[in-house]
């Protein structure tokens, strides 16, 4: 029989980047003059902007399974926001930046996410990670401790399907056992997690951290504190939250 919330805690899965873990520092500031040294070098807020820019247009990298070829691909890029950043146009300085970005040791796990995690487990809940991101996340997820509390890691360009594809959620679940209603998602992007999860059948939750979605009309978080209590609230088409 496939558990049911009434049956089992509801599983709680997640997205990676900006929701669990974040690069320290981040890129807007990893490519900025403070950061960089480079005389010439953008603000973090223009390459927040540009950033934004280069995201809408598709243009972040692509999965790389090739170290060689990430290095080169997370340098165009970088090199890239630091042009629209109103900067300066330097291989030198996008390739140090793309080296800082590529290194698992630089990424860390918000403060709230190991409570969180623990309290979840403790009350039964099964735990999912699904990422759009390339194989090195595994590494990431190793270096800040956080691999081990998770039942299953779905990432991208393992699977050959990325969020907000519907299928990708449909594999997780999969994985886990449960089907999409039994299941809550928690992400930072309308777009790609938000309406991913809820187009797969899942739950969505927007984690905001950054108060970037105020007027969002769904069930939103700004903190993963109170996600355990809200999880265990669950009931399958009745969220009682």
């Amino acid at each position: 029989m496939i558990p049911t919330p009434d049956t089992q805690p509801v599983a709680v899965l997640f997205d990676a980047a900006d929701t669990l873990i974040e690069l320290s520092p981040a890129i807007p500031e990893l490519l900025s003059a403070t950061w960089l040294g480079t005389e010439g070098a953008p603000s973090a807020a223009a390459v927040r902007a540009a950033l934004w820019e280069i995201g809408t247009e598709g243009g972040w990298p692509d999965d790389e399974s090739d170290p060689v070829a990430r290095l080169e691909t997370w340098t165009r890029f970088c090199r890239e926001a630091l042009v629209r950043g109103g900067g300066i146009d330097s291989a030198p300085a996008a390739r140090r930046a793309a080296q800082h970005i590529l290194a698992p040791e630089n990424y860390h796990c918000f403060p709230d996410v190991p409570h969180c995690l623990e309290r979840l487990r403790v009350n039964g809940h099964q735990l999912g990670l699904v990422s759009n991101f390339d194989p090195w996340l595994h590494d990431i997820l190793s270096s800040t401790g956080l691999a081990p509390w998770f039942d299953t890691i779905v990432v991208s360009s393992e699977v050959g399907q990325e969020k907000p594809d519907p299928a990708i959620f449909a594999l997780a679940c999969e994985r886990l056992g449960r089907m999409p209603p039994d299941c809550l998602f928690v992400g930072d992007s309308v777009a790609v997690d938000v309406e991913g999860a809820s187009g797969a059948g899942l739950h969505p939750v927007l984690l905001d951290r950054y108060g970037r979605f105020p007027d969002f009309p769904g069930t939103q978080l700004a903190t993963l504190d109170s996600l355990p209590t809200l999880a265990a609230q669950f009931k399958e088409g009745n969220p009682t939250w």
